[in-house]
Formats: structure tokens, C-alpha cells, sequence
């Protein structure tokens, strides 16, 4: 419960940052296109107005929360839900979309957000009907990641015949992308492939192995990021009661639902898991 609305946004020096080197950059167009035809110096201005008000879009997007509504504000307007009209969610990777009942309203918080743990935290708590076990009993891996592969494998072999013809330092660059290509291969198979939910026991499928994990077996779950200067990478973390963790990411429907429905599967099933051993 909240004692006042809470709102996620972005720091304002982020959006000074934003506006002095945009502003250094135009400076430094105008210099460098200073009597140029006006025609060939379009193409580049307009390029460089679509990605200043997209980053512009970007750091002044906020979400507020409170114990009646959840609201997003942007350049484009606000839009706000209470709790009780929301109808189902969506969503793809780390993003998630609240829709009402008709469909016409949806409040997607953004998942660069500072606190967005925190938010997607708060949706569950306020509308747990809308992650529960039963209705997601599997979750699986969407194909992204394994197109990714598939197109990085053919670009190193349709280039390897070509290097390995020319010199020694075309015979170094495809070792670089083989190198690449192998890194990706083994990050895509080290992570789940699904998740599968049978009462109080958790079924992760990899590609060549799998495991399973008993409600009681899990010590605590948080949905964890990793900051990169693509932005935030998240993932959710498993802690088990024998210290060890299980990371989980790329599963679908999206992962904010999957960390709700985890969270929901271990608090229905953990005590029953005890208490079953006990007797």
C-alpha cells in the first residue's frame, strides 16, 4: 500500500545531457554544412531531427503509480488505468502492456525506467489474478535469439571461403567471427529453452539437459538487470535454498509476466512443499 502516488522518471541530468550534446552536434553541422547545397544537407538534418526527438521521447517518458491507478505520461499524452479495469497484459522481451476490458486503453510502463522492478512488483501484488500458474503452465523461448544465431552462422560461413583465400589477415578477421558466432551459439543454448509449470514443481527445459525445482526448493526470485550502454538487460533471478541461482531470460509471453507467475507459483505451492515433507 502506498501513502502517496509514486512516480518512475527519468534523472533531469539525463535530460540536460541530452540537450547539450544535440546541441553541440547541431552546432557542429551547421559548421560543417555551412554553403553546401541545401538538397544533399536535407537527408542528414532530417535524420538528425527524427533521432533527437526519439531520445528526446525517451528520457522524458514517466510512470506513476498508485494504490487506485497506474498512469505513463509522454510527448505523445498520458494514458492511466485503475487496478480494477484492467483486463489482461501483453508485451514482448522486458516490456509489459496493461489493456483494459475494451481494448482501447493500454499503459505500457517503460522498462528503462529506474524502479521498474519496482513497478512490475506493484502490478502483481495489485492484480495477481492476472499470473497465476494455471494459466501459464508453459512458457517457452521465442525464436529471436536462435534467428540471431542462424543469420550470424551464414554471414561467417559465406564469408569464411572468401577470407581463407586471401591473406593471413583474412584468415585472422573469419577466426574473429567464428569466435563471435561460437559466443552467441553458447549463450543461446545455455539459457532455458522453456519453463513448465506441474503443480508445486518447476520444469526448465535447455536444449540439452533439464532440471526441476520443487516450490520449497526456492529460497527468494527478483527480476535483476544488467546495465549496458544499449540500456538495461534484464533477467530473473532464482535463489535456491542450497545457495545455488538459476538466471532466466528470453522466455515468453514476456519476462515481467514470467517473474509474476513464478512469484505466484512459489507462494501457493512452497508451504505445501514443507509441510508435505514434514508429514
Amino acid at each position: 500500500m502506498l501513502n502517496e502516488p509514486r512516480t518512475y522518471r527519468h534523472s533531469p541530468f539525463q535530460f540536460v545531457m541530452l540537450l547539450l550534446i544535440f546541441g553541440a552536434l547541431a552546432v557542429g553541422m551547421v559548421v560543417s554544412f555551412d554553403g553546401a547545397d541545401s538538397v544533399s544537407t536535407l537527408p542528414f538534418a532530417v535524420f538528425f531531427v527524427l533521432v533527437f526527438l526519439f531520445s528526446l521521447y525517451s528520457v522524458t517518458v514517466k510512470t506513476t503509480i498508485s494504490d487506485d491507478e497506474i498512469s505513463t505520461q509522454s510527448l505523445l499524452g498520458a494514458k492511466s488505468l485503475k487496478w480494477s479495469e484492467i483486463n489482461r497484459v501483453s508485451g514482448r522481451g522486458y516490456s509489459i502492456k496493461l489493456h483494459n476490458l475494451d481494448g482501447d486503453i493500454t499503459v505500457a510502463p517503460s522498462s528503462q525506467l529506474a524502479g521498474y522492478n519496482e513497478v512490475v512488483e506493484f502490478i502483481g501484488s495489485k492484480r495477481p489474478d492476472l499470473f497465476t500458474p494455471q494459466d501459464y503452465r508453459e512458457m517457452t523461448r521465442n525464436w529471436y535469439g536462435y534467428i540471431l544465431l542462424a543469420v550470424i552462422a551464414l554471414f561467417v560461413v559465406g564469408t569464411g571461403f572468401f577470407l581463407l583465400t586471401q591473406s593471413g589477415a583474412g584468415v585472422v578477421i573469419f577466426i574473429f567471427f567464428l569466435i563471435i558466432a561460437l559466443f552467441v551459439a553458447y549463450v543461446t543454448f545455455s539459457l532455458p529453452k522453456s519453463l513448465n509449470i506441474e503443480g508445486d514443481t518447476l520444469f526448465i527445459k535447455y536444449f540439452f539437459s533439464e532440471k526441476s525445482i520443487r516450490a520449497h526448493e526456492v529460497a527468494s526470485l527478483s527480476l535483476n538487470y544488467t546495465q549496458t550502454r544499449n540500456g538495461k538487460n534484464y533477467f530473473v533471478r532464482v535463489d535456491l535454498t542450497s545457495k545455488k541461482y538459476i538466471r532466466i531470460s528470453g522466455v515468453g509471453p514476456n519476462l515481467p509476466v514470467v517473474f509474476l507467475v513464478l512469484k505466484n507459483w512459489k507462494r501457493k505451492y512452497a508451504s505445501l512443499g514443507v509441510t508435505s515433507q514434514q508429514v
